[in-house]
């Protein structure tokens, strides 16, 4: 190499230098080294706690008794239909008396239900359960219990498959206008959702409908309508 050469050479090797020091300088840094970098520069930041949302938990407002008959009792009441009821016995049940038992002294419940209805056979033992009690404590009252079935084999075969201590024998108002008849006689709807219930007095009027199923709450209230009128 020449004189002219290596001095050429000599001149421009630190120039490159310096253009590799400025090009790396202001390069760009990689994610991780950038975070690194502002990591370095100063104190960590402080993280503010985490926040736990926590809802206050609300004391349970106790359930207030339902009033079965509220303000109903004080009415004359509405004549029982003396109109045609059928009956369905389970297999070896004794048959039910022709007319439905009502008046004579004694206070009837009137249970209509049906063997589809989930919650009617749901009560059944409950209302079973109260008849028990209150004629126990010595109450004039009685139970019947009124089929709305559409399908006779269905209701037989509920009857049939009872315990011993179950439901065996129902009175039965047929589809048609056998039913329509009757429930509107005695100013029901022929198309209520089941199960509901009618409080006959001793005299045989009804004096309290009630719709929906009846619960364990309800047995206080029926127990001092019987014992006190």
């Amino acid at each position: 190499m020449g004189r002219l050469s290596t001095l050429s050479f000599a001149l421009t090797l630190p120039l490159l230098n310096a253009c590799d020091t400025v090009s790396q300088k202001d390069a760009p840094m990689a994610t991780n080294e950038r975070s690194q970098a502002i990591t370095l520069k100063g104190p960590a930041p402080v993280s503010s706690p985490a926040t736990i949302a926590v809802k206050a938990t609300e004391p349970a407002v106790p359930k207030k008794p339902r009033s079965l008959c509220a303000g109903k009792l004080s009415d004359a009441g509405h004549a029982l239909p003396k109109k045609h009821v059928s009956r369905a016995s389970a297999k070896g049940a004794p048959e039910l008396p022709e007319s439905l038992p009502v008046a004579s002294g004694k206070w009837t419940w009137l249970n209509f239900w049906a063997a589809w209805c989930a919650p009617c056979k749901e009560e059944i033992p409950r209302l079973l359960g109260f008849e028990q009690k209150l004629q126990a404590s010595g109450a004039a009252f009685r139970l019947s219990f009124v089929s709305l079935d559409d399908d006779e084999r269905q209701l037989h075969d509920f009857l049939d498959s009872q315990p011993s201590a179950g439901l065996h024998a129902s009175y039965w108002l047929k589809e048609g206008n056998e039913r329509e008849d009757w429930l509107k006689a005695a100013g029901q709807n022929p198309d209520a959702p089941l199960p509901f219930h009618l409080l006959v007095d001793p005299k045989g009027k009804i004096r309290c409908a009630i719709q929906g199923a009846v619960e364990d709450a309800d047995y206080a209230e029926i127990s001092g309508i019987v014992s006190a009128h």
